[in-house]
């Protein structure tokens, strides 16, 4: 009897736990701030970008939640997609939907259309080959969206499908290498690693399997390619039982095989509050994490991010700690090249160098929250910088989208620090490949503007 109370209690509290963590989330809510599109250059604009502190980032384009069409009071997740044409989009999570805003000059931005979803403070997209996968915790299962002819300003909502009695999830991973999605947090497989096929009709998503051992709040799963992985799925979670409150942590899972997931390894780490996000570098070497309630709940007094040296898969390390010495929560993060950039709510976008990847150090920010930088649900809630022309996505909780740029040395191309002939020879592999990294006019195109441009650019130098 008494072992049972206590499951019973243990149970319950952690369902309070996630209730308080919701409660928190609608009590720190703030109304959607009005108002038109900024653009840069835009002499009707001038003065929009100066409410926002930042260094070392320039904004481009500033999309409030009241430009797209319908009601929504929130905004919240973000990513991108480049048509085989080799035009830019964002796509926009927002209450009730999502946006899609072509984004290839970023400074003149276009909204193409919205895609309307149940309206849900969280919803989440990811993009596999020509179709974006929707999910929210409001239901409607996965929200396929055709992106085929969004080059012509249409995005079609294909279905909702609803494989094996899905309805609700709080995120959607890919690994494009593979072909598989991924949910995690829904309301099949136990709340944990359920893989989705859209390889066989990306139209017509199916559940492949499961690893449904404990709840999954996030993940990132890559393919490795070489060292004693090679050929594996391995799947990086951010998770725990009693939806991810008890013994939260990082479990490794190989997930190569749908019928038969399996855990490697499990780490942890001092003071851990609820595992919430996390990013490989490149190099398969270091993972780090965003403990999304330490700082809400005083266990650590400033932006505090895990890294883990997870060289051994088997055996994961904790490796050291980063931080912007704010007070903020850190809640999304990627990675590209040495840089990480993470979305921290009140904080905006902060950007680290990794090149030393136990000891990152801050070189860039964009507050998209001017108020403060608390331990509060508002402001930047996530980033997207893989766009080939450089520029990065940050969704706002409040204000919407925001497209910046990082201030970095613009004809470095190769990224070694100097200007010498192999940035000349990186600048016609890029024009000549069409990618948009070499349009230093820049209007959304490459023609022979761009070679004036590069080449001015360079003749001024780099401090």
């Amino acid at each position: 009897m008494v072992r049972h109370a206590l499951i019973v209690c243990a149970v319950a509290g952690a369902a309070a736990a996630q209730d308080e963590l919701k409660v928190a989330v609608q009590r720190d809510a703030l109304p959607a701030v009005q108002g038109e599109i900024y653009r840069q250059g835009n002499e009707g604009d001038a003065g929009e970008e100066d409410q926002f502190d930042s260094e070392n980032m320039t904004l481009l384009a500033w999309l409030p939640l009241s430009s797209f069409a319908g009601s929504h009071n929130s905004g919240n997740d973000c990513w991108g997609y480049v048509s085989p044409s080799g035009r830019e989009y964002a796509i926009m999570g927002l209450q009730a939907g999502y946006g899609y805003v072509e984004v290839t000059d970023p400074a003149n931005p276009v909204i193409i259309d919205v895609i309307a979803g149940p309206p849900s403070v969280w919803h989440d997209v990811k993009v596999m080959g020509e179709y974006a996968y929707g999910v929210s915790e409001a239901g409607a299962g996965i929200q396929v969206m055709d992106l085929r002819e969004i080059d012509n300003g249409t995005v079609t909502l294909v279905q909702n499908a609803r494989p094996s009695g899905h309805s609700s999830t709080h995120n959607i991973v890919s690994n494009v290498d593979s072909g598989y999605l991924y949910l995690v947090g829904a309301n099949i497989g136990n709340g944990g690693l359920v893989a989705i096929d859209v390889q066989t009709d990306p139209a017509s998503p199916r559940v492949a399997g499961q690893w449904s051992s404990m709840y999954i709040h996030d993940a990132q799963v890559v393919s490795y390619t070489e060292g004693p992985y090679a050929g594996r799925e391995i799947a990086f979670c951010l998770s725990g039982f009693n939806n991810g409150w008890s013994q939260t942590g990082l479990r490794i899972v190989d997930v190569t095989d749908k019928s038969n997931m399996f855990t490697i390894s499990s780490a942890f780490w001092s003071g851990a509050q609820y595992a919430h996000q996390g990013w490989l570098d490149e190099d398969h070497h270091y993972f780090y994490i965003d403990d999304e309630l330490d700082e809400y709940y005083g266990t650590s007094s400033q932006t505090t991010t895990r890294i883990f040296d997870v060289s051994d898969l088997t055996n994961p390390v904790f490796a050291g700690t980063a931080s912007s010495g704010l007070g903020s929560i850190d809640h999304n993060l990627y990675i590209k090249g040495d840089r990480m950039f993470q979305a921290n709510y009140r904080a905006g976008l902060r950007v680290f160098d990794i090149s030393t990847p136990t000891q990152p150090e801050e070189i860039a920010y964009f507050d998209t929250y001017p108020a403060d930088n608390e331990a509060a649900f508002n402001g930047a809630w996530s980033n997207y910088p893989y766009l080939p022309s450089g520029t990065i996505l940050i969704s706002d909780i409040e204000r919407g989208l925001f497209l910046v740029k990082l201030d970095t040395c613009a004809p470095d191309l190769t990224g070694d620090g100097g200007l010498n002939t192999d940035d000349f020879f990186e600048f016609l592999t890029l024009y000549q490949a069409d990618d948009l990294a070499a349009d230093f006019s820049p209007d959304g195109e490459l023609n022979t503007s761009d070679f004036f441009a590069f080449l001015a650019a360079y003749q001024a130098g780099c401090e």
